[in-house]
């Protein structure tokens, strides 16, 4: 005690200014709590069970270490102000000039940022544990071999029906028609139950043109034909539209039309480490529909199917097992539920003749009793889930068994299936196949899938840059609130708050009466009244302070200095609503049909940068409105 007694007995002599605010406390006891935050950010997801969620990111809020913060911020605020006030040097009328007095506001700033911002220390901590904890080339590798393993975690069978197959090379470049009445009964096609697959050749048209809703047109010549496109491919200034041509016969490649591990394709985890360059190998294409490149992602689903079709071709039981195990390893590490074991689930694969899918297994652990259902869903009670699965597998077979003619009319189709399949009595269908075929064996793929996607947002996300801007502007508008009451009394400030608050209700009243009139263009009368009102409030301090008395004036400085970045930001706004209109009425291509979508304000050019040039804006202002605050404060009661 005697210490600190000392300390602030040298600073009362050296800095009064900051002796008067208690920065140095304030800051010290700031840093304890920063660093017990840290700590408790660092030690909060040991467990990787922790990572296991959808909203990692919000644990924060989720865990009530939010609540914790707030208590800890408002017990810190309002101790500094209640010893802070014991001493008000402009109340007991001490010189302080210009620069002192705006060396009080920045230190308020500081203060209430300080105390304010656990947060970040908190995410700093759980950032630098993850990055320890996870490290890229461990990952890397933990995610390659999760994804070259993940082919063999049967749990959906539609994943390995014969659409889905991307390699050897003509899988990928050719179009697989499965729809029953688009396909060529003339030429080669395939069946599996009630599917069928014909594969064709595809050529390519841009167009240029767009219809009344912006969305480019198919050419000229296949929207007459009524040809329609199978995919296309979205660019900033045109569109490439892909159509059918010539159907290709791939019995050499295709032995069975069942399901097999040969045709899986799907990627679990897209890793943002890889430095493996898929355009170089045989597999490139780029599909840049609504600003999202697909072809990149089908590029990495034909090397997850390569890298299958290679595995198995070796029809080694051994390599096998040793990936699965390879596999479990990393699930037991990240303390994924399941209960496979690596040699069970080998045997269960290994089908040397056409590698079948002959077994599959559940994504999670059903309770004593209860009927495992792969359409298990939060949203559905136990019952409804089974009743909501046996209504899809029975839309699946309806769907397939019907088609809607020209005049829109639901027309039965089963006898055209039976022509495509004349044997699809005697066989079982897709769904019954799969659930005989369940086994005891269980994997919750989607706890490893997210924290796999926790891991990846924990370390690429800039957690700073995005919220910093709300504790910017509250510890900038509790400073000037402060600020306000060391310099005209808690009288005046509250006098200003319910004035603010009456013109605040005053000019909703004015609007809403005003859009009774049916003028139209009420966001601009809004804000223009609202700027005129702005001005006046401003400068009555400037031009007029000696025309009212003192609590009056006081009144107009302090919503001047409260609200002067927000009539800033009411400035950008007004300059930005002229340039869109403006913008609308010239900006228009009738060949590409491009209107004003392409207009920028200066509010959109600006982004957030908008946010620290305000910010900026309010210092300069508060530094030179000390001179109108001095002028006031100087003036008689």
């Amino acid at each position: 005690m005697q210490k600190i007694n000392k300390i602030n007995q040298y600073l009362l002599e050296k800095y009064p200014t900051v002796w008067n605010t208690k920065i140095v406390w304030m800051l010290l006891a700031s840093l304890l709590v920063h660093i017990l935050f840290f700590i408790i950010g660092y030690l909060s997801h040991l467990d990787p069970v922790s990572l296991q969620t959808r909203t990692v990111r919000d644990d924060y809020f989720k865990n009530g270490l939010i609540f914790i913060h707030l208590i800890i911020s408002i017990l810190m605020i309002v101790g500094w102000l209640i010893m802070m006030f014991k001493n008000n040097a402009f109340k007991n009328f001490y010189p302080l000039s210009r620069g002192k007095l705006f060396s009080q506001f920045v230190q308020y700033f500081v203060i209430i940022f300080a105390s304010t911002t656990f947060y970040f220390s908190y995410m700093s901590g759980f950032k630098i544990f993850v990055n320890h904890k996870y490290p890229d080339s461990e990952m890397k590798e933990n995610i390659d071999i999760v994804n070259r393993s993940y082919p063999f975690l049967s749990q959906n069978l539609e994943l390995y029906t014969l659409e889905n197959r991307l390699s050897p090379q003509p899988f990928y470049d050719l179009y697989c028609e499965t729809e029953i009445k688009k396909v060529d009964r003339n030429k080669k096609y395939f069946v599996y139950y009630n599917r069928v697959y014909q594969y064709y050749t595809m050529y390519s048209k841009k167009s240029y043109k767009k219809d009344e809703n912006h969305e480019y047109i198919l050419p000229d010549y296949e929207r007459n034909k009524g040809i329609e496109a199978v995919k296309s491919d979205r660019n900033e200034n045109f569109e490439t539209f892909y159509f059918k041509k010539d159907v290709v016969d791939l019995s050499s490649y295709i032995k069975n039309t069942a399901p097999s591990y040969y045709n899986f394709s799907d990627v679990f985890y897209e890793n943002k480490f890889s430095d493996q360059n898929y355009e170089d190998s045989y597999y490139t294409g780029y599909n840049d529909y609504n600003n999202v490149s697909e072809g990149d992602l089908k590029s990495r689903q034909a090397e997850i199917n390569r890298k299958t079709s290679e595995l198995l071709n070796k029809n080694n039981h051994v390599e096998i097992e040793k990936l699965l195990s390879q596999f479990l390893n990393i699930s037991e590490k990240f303390k994924i539920r399941n209960n496979l074991k690596a040699k069970e689930w080998t045997n269960m694969v290994y089908s040397p003749q056409n590698f079948e899918v002959r077994y599959f297994i559940k994504t999670y652990k059903p309770e004593k009793g209860e009927k495992y259902n792969p359409n298990s869903s939060s949203y559905y009670s136990d019952r409804e889930n089974n009743e909501v699965a046996e209504a899809a597998a029975i839309a699946v077979d309806s769907a397939a068994a019907s088609y809607v003619d020209e005049n829109g009319t639901i027309v039965d189709d089963s006898i055209s299936i039976k022509e495509f399949n004349p044997e699809i009595n005697k066989q079982i269908s897709p769904e019954k196949y799969f659930y005989n075929n369940v086994s005891e064996f269980y994997y919750y793929q989607d706890n490893l899938k997210d924290l796999l996607n926790n891991v990846d947002y924990v370390k690429s996300e800039d957690f700073f840059s995005q919220n910093i801007h709300i504790y910017l502007w509250i510890s900038f508008f509790l400073s000037t609130l402060i600020f306000s009451f060391r310099i005209t009394g808690l009288k005046s400030l509250l006098f200003s708050i319910i004035s603010a608050g009456v013109l605040v209700l005053a000019v909703v009243l004015i609007t809403v009466l005003y859009s009774f009139s049916h003028i139209g263009k009420e966001e601009y009368f809004v804000s223009q009244l609202g700027l005129l009102i702005s001005i006046v409030i401003l400068l009555i301090p400037l031009l007029m302070m000696n025309k009212f008395n003192k609590l009056v004036t006081s009144i107009f400085v302090n919503i001047s200095l409260n609200g002067f970045v927000l009539f800033v930001l009411l400035i950008f706004i007004i300059i930005s609503m002229y340039q869109r209109d403006a913008c609308q009425g010239t900006v228009y291509d009738p060949v590409k049909g491009v209107g004003y979508e392409d207009c920028q304000s200066i509010i959109d050019s600006l982004g957030l940068f908008l946010s620290y040039i305000l910010l900026v804006i309010g210092f300069i202002f508060t530094y030179f409105y000390t001179t109108i605050l001095q002028k006031w404060k100087a003036r008689s009661e």
